[in-house]
């Protein structure tokens, strides 16, 4: 696949991919680690250095009761430093640097902030080194779920200065969002990646959820395209105490370009809707390599649905043509609900989507197909895209494949919990 098929079709996954919820066990599956550079195209000495690990390291108390964070964390953690809008810890693990974790509130999203500050770290060492970034690669790619917590774990080899005096090195990054807030480590050191995830993990695990509001479904799915690793889609469904539906979709890509950049992109969709899966109102912001791309609402005052907000930095605010009835994510899974229990072979819904078109309704067409394994397997078409998809007795998907033309994307599993149609 060319590099600008590539970009184009970021807009089209963080779209469509929104559609994709799977599997009702509760269970965490890790999406096979990507390594751009193997052992046999690096030097033996890097190679040795890559092996290093830390052993024996001591536990400390990680605590931030704004976050907050309680709990024993891997390796000797500072106490918390409060820097404007987020806070920062170094974590010794006896290695030459320490580990730099920080806690967000604000943020722009699991994958932009990451790469972001990742880059940034880069030009920190450039710039205290005085050596200029010769080259950078892609070292390694890799997506998880830590519990309900999804995981992006990011490595880049760069080397500084001219090939007399070169710098190589390794800088190891991850982050994870929860409801609390965003969490990224950094590394800057060859080696350690093991010890680096463990003091992630106890990192993350020392969250302490208890306040949270618990939703009735909430589920994380990872996304390939042609057997690459790109991203994770989730969506999070809760009851108010008027009966109406909070529902929260996220999107979070990191795209290999070439051999050393990425593009990151990160998306949120709030909305609210009726019990019969209606659309009441819906808030939708991206960003994208780390600029807000756009940030634009639908809402319905009176009798007709306006949107306001931006697109590329344009402001835009308008009533829409059509006045009929947006199902919400969560009524796709009543859509699909109604459909299995008819005789009908075909249902035919319209959602609000600021990525296809957001003056306008986007088209959704579901048919029957038959079985499938055991399982009713489904064809939707969506402006022209078709997804092949087989779902359980509670109408949630088992496996889904996005088809655009000749580019396949494979949804998977990672983690799921409660029911999408059991208000």
């Amino acid at each position: 696949m060319s590099i600008d098929n590539k970009k184009g079709i970021l807009k089209i996954m963080k779209t469509y991919l929104l559609f994709f919820l799977l599997t009702t066990l509760t269970m965490v599956v890790p999406v096979s680690a990507k390594n751009y550079i193997t052992s046999e195209q690096l030097p033996e000495w890097f190679n040795k250095s890559l092996s290093k690990e830390a052993k024996g390291l001591p536990h400390t108390r990680i605590s931030l009761p704004a976050f907050p964070l309680n709990a024993i964390g891997v390796g000797t953690w500072s106490g918390a430093q409060s820097v404007e809008d987020y806070w920062y810890f170094t974590v010794d693990i006896g290695s030459e640097t320490p580990v730099e974790c920080w806690a967000f509130k604000d943020y722009d999203g699991l994958a932009n902030s990451l790469i972001s500050m990742m880059k940034f770290s880069i030009t920190n060492i450039s710039t205290t080194l005085n050596k200029a970034v010769e080259s950078q690669y892609n070292f390694s790619l890799d997506i998880s779920t830590l519990g309900s917590t999804p995981v992006f774990s990011y490595n880049i080899l760069y080397n500084l200065g001219d090939s007399d005096e070169r710098v190589a090195g390794l800088i190891k990054g991850m982050s994870a969002e929860s409801a609390n807030g965003l969490q990224v480590c950094l590394h800057n050191e060859i080696g350690y990646r093991d010890t680096f995830k463990n003091v992630f993990n106890s990192f993350v695990n020392a969250v302490d959820k208890t306040a949270q509001v618990q939703p009735f479904f909430f589920a994380i799915n990872g996304m390939t395209m042609q057997g690459e690793l790109v991203g994770i889609v989730s969506e999070k469904f809760s009851k108010d105490a008027d009966g109406d539906v909070e529902i929260v979709e996220t999107t979070s890509l990191i795209l290999p370009v070439d051999a050393n950049t990425v593009s990151s992109t990160d998306s949120v969709v709030r909305s609210w809707g009726h019990s019969d899966g209606t659309l009441i109102n819906s808030y939708a912001y991206t960003v994208e390599n780390g600029e807000l791309s756009s940030s634009i609402g639908v809402s319905r005052p009176e009798e007709k649905w306006v949107i306001d907000g931006e697109i590329q930095g344009k402001s835009v605010s308008s009533e829409l043509l059509y006045d009929g009835v947006f199902i919400s994510n969560y009524g796709t899974y009543l859509e699909t609900q109604k459909l299995a229990n008819s005789d009908n072979d075909s249902t035919r819904y319209n959602t609000w989507s600021v990525d296809a078109d957001p003056t306008q309704p986007t088209s959704t067409v579901m048919y029957k197909k038959g079985q499938k394994n055991g399982l009713l397997e489904l064809l939707a078409e969506i402006e022209g895209f078709k997804v092949e998809y087989t779902v359980d007795e509670d109408f949630i998907m088992q496996e889904a494949q996005v088809k655009m033309g000749p580019i396949e994307f494979d949804i998977m599993p990672m983690y799921v919990s409660g029911k999408p149609t059991n208000l």
